[in-house]
């Protein structure tokens, strides 16, 4: 009876592999017959979304550039035209002489240090540019067939509303470009770069593509953005939006997974030249990233790939802001960047700990009550340091600008700041004018993150809520309000 009843199972066990076998067999013929439907399928989408993104490039750089076409290549409004003062003493004199540069044409008749009071970001690009295209030849090439054959393409897209789809020329002209033409091109081309990485960024949080795509466009044409880069206005925030925009996308891909943290070397190097580039990039960038950092911490999300990230980006980040004279070594006495040091401390002393506990294989219990007593000496040591350094002046005051953020903007104790109309509070009906419809759906776009909560979602959650406060204090920061609300807008569209 049981050789039976083996032989019987062994004789089932056998119908039914041959049963899976011709399952396989019809689905593999299946599977063959639609891989080239479905191939053709997956080609068509990334080519539909190729497009898409190259127009929305295209339309960012073409929709700033209405002040060269109906003008020409003019810097207009006051602080463009003593930046390009300045881009061509640097040009003419060189970084060293430049950075000893005392202009007694500025504040005239007291003059000004302009070396140690600018922040020479913008400047130092512009000039490399130009010293990149005087090596360029002036060279006119024929239109190659290949982008001649994409007329009729283009005709019909304008047919359709796709207004800023390109002319295609017969011939393409390169060569080399004046300071004064580079300067007021800058902003554009910023403009572009501004939107794709404000793309990268909404990738990031929500690994969807389309999320990306939406992003690029959204950024592309919001007044909150456009109000500050079109051509001409060779302005700070032209250059330091994308730069700021460019830090954080490359601070999230760091800390995406344990092994991500060498991309923090190059957040780093992106926040350096985010803080050479405007007064706000060292305190806002540098303070929003280490919030994020912190919030890892809380949320229990630190790693050895975070703390390497962060160590990375401050580290490298602080070597190149104290480049600047301008800032010198604020971030190790100013009380507004003292914030991100000691979360960089806080980090230090985790690994430490994390250290120690897999050296001497520590139990649970073991290693909580080492955790809090190595912190609670280092937070003691901290306090004594800081105490005895306060006396000596060691530490710098909050500027008028930050300390505008937190009182009224007429006790700011600094006439000049608080006659600025930039530095009124916000007004709802400005929030609608430069955010515009995205602003009506950008909490739906946080919901629909919500459902992938990784580093990303803490940071575009953190990045929100800064935002929109101290926007609302000072109306000029409505200007960081741009990018998360397109990666918002985006995240609900995409």
């Amino acid at each position: 009876a049981q050789a039976v009843y083996q032989r019987n199972c062994l004789e089932g066990r056998r119908v039914v592999l041959l049963a899976q076998s011709q399952s396989r067999g019809r689905m593999s013929a299946a599977s063959a017959a639609l891989f080239l439907p479905r191939q053709l399928f997956k080609a068509g989408l990334i080519l539909v979304q190729v497009v898409f993104l190259l127009y929305f490039l295209y339309a960012a750089y073409d929709i700033r550039l209405y002040p060269v076409k109906e003008f020409g290549y003019i810097i207009h409004e006051f602080d463009p035209w003593f930046n390009y003062r300045a881009t061509e003493y640097l040009a003419e004199n060189g970084l060293d002489k430049f950075f000893k540069w005392y202009d007694y044409d500025s504040w005239y008749p007291l003059g000004r240090p302009v070396g140690t009071t600018i922040y020479p970001g913008m400047q130092m690009t512009a000039v490399a540019i130009w010293e990149v295209l005087k090596h360029v030849k002036e060279v006119t090439i024929a239109t190659p067939w290949p982008l001649k054959m994409l007329r009729p393409a283009a005709s019909f897209a304008k047919a359709v509303g796709m207004y800023y789809v390109p002319d295609i020329p017969n011939t393409l002209s390169f060569g080399p470009m004046s300071v004064n033409d580079i300067c007021c091109m800058i902003p554009p081309w910023f403009g572009s770069l501004a939107s794709l990485f404000t793309g990268l960024l909404a990738y990031e949080i929500s690994r969807s593509v389309n999320t990306g795509i939406m992003a690029v466009g959204i950024m592309a044409v919001i007044p909150a953005h456009l109000m500050r880069s079109v051509a001409g206005e060779f302005d700070n925030e032209a250059v330091a939006v994308t730069a700021i925009v460019c830090t954080f996308w490359l601070w999230v891909r760091s800390v995406r997974t344990p092994s991500s943290w060498p991309i923090g070397l190059f957040a780093g190097l992106s926040y350096g030249y985010a803080a050479a580039a405007w007064g706000g990039g060292p305190v806002f960038v540098l303070n929003m990233v280490g919030c994020h950092a912190l919030m890892l911490v809380i949320l229990g999300r630190f790693n050895s790939g975070v703390h390497m990230a962060y160590t990375l980006f401050w580290v490298i980040g602080t070597i190149c802001a104290v480049q600047i004279p301008v800032i010198g070594w604020q971030p190790l006495r100013s009380l507004e960047q003292l914030g991100p040091a000691g979360v960089w401390g806080l980090y230090q002393v985790l690994a430490f700990c994390d250290l120690v506990r897999r050296h001497r294989k520590m139990s649970s219990e073991e290693f909580r009550k080492f955790r809090v007593q190595v912190m609670g000496m280092c937070a003691v040591a901290g306090l004594v340091g800081c105490i005895l350094l306060y006396p000596t002046g060691y530490f710098g005051p909050i500027s008028s600008r930050i300390r505008g953020l937190f009182v009224k903007h007429t006790k700011t104790g600094n006439p000049l700041v608080d006659s600025v109309a930039e530095h009124q509070p916000a007004s709802s009906g400005m929030y609608a004018s430069y955010l515009n419809l995205p602003l009506d759906y950008a909490v739906a776009g946080g919901v629909v993150a919500a459902w992938r909560r990784n580093n990303g979602f803490y940071f575009l959650v953190l990045y929100g809520f800064i935002a929109q406060h101290f926007s609302s204090k000072m109306s000029r920061l409505v200007l960081i309000c741009g990018p998360i609300v397109s990666v918002a807008f985006a995240l609900w569209c995409g």
